[in-house]
C-alpha cells in the first residue's frame, strides 16, 4: 500500500460517524426497578464531555418505552415540579449527572415493569457526537460511586 492511500483511508476514518463518540464517555448507567403495573420508569447516567467544544444532549430514545424524554426536577414554591427539557449543555471536559431525585431520563408507557437484571437498550443523541449507544442495567439501587 502506498503511503497516499494509508494517509485517505486513515482521514476517512478519522471523519466517520462515530468517531466523535468516543469523546462522549458514559458511566454507570442504570434504570430503576419499577412496580409491577408502572408505566413510568427512570433511567441515570453519568456523562462526561472529552471533546474540545460544547456539547448539546438533545435527545434520548430507548427500547423499554413507547416515549422517553430527558427531565428534571425544579423546586417551585417549595413545590417540586417535573418538567420536560430539550437540551443539556455539557461543557468541555465536564460531566452531567442523572441522578435519583434531579435530573433523569423519563420513560414513559414502559411496554414491561423494569425488573432488576434486566437490560434496555438506547441511545442518547448529540448535537456534536451524534447517536451513542447506551445499555441500561436495571437495579433496585444504585451501585456505589465508584
Amino acid at each position: 500500500m502506498s503511503a497516499r492511500f494509508l494517509r485517505a483511508a486513515l482521514v476517512a476514518l478519522l471523519l466517520a460517524p462515530g468517531v466523535a463518540q468516543a469523546e462522549i464517555l458514559l458511566e454507570h448507567p442504570w434504570a430503576q426497578v419499577t412496580p409491577p403495573k408502572a408505566v413510568v420508569g427512570r433511567a441515570y447516567v453519568v456523562v462526561t464531555n472529552h471533546s474540545g467544544a460544547m456539547e448539546h444532549l438533545v435527545g434520548v430514545r430507548t427500547d423499554a418505552a413507547l416515549s422517553t424524554e430527558i427531565a428534571g426536577i425544579r423546586v417551585l414554591q417549595d413545590v417540586p415540579n417535573l418538567r420536560r427539557l430539550y437540551n443539556i449543555d455539557i461543557p468541555p471536559e465536564r460531566s452531567f449527572v442523572f441522578a435519583p431525585g434531579g435530573y433523569h431520563i423519563l420513560m414513559r408507557n414502559l411496554k414491561k415493569p423494569l425488573v432488576a437484571g434486566d437490560r434496555i437498550a438506547g441511545v442518547l443523541i448529540f448535537e456534536n457526537a451524534g447517536e451513542v449507544p447506551v445499555t441500561f442495567t436495571v437495579e433496585a439501587q444504585p451501585a456505589p460511586a465508584r
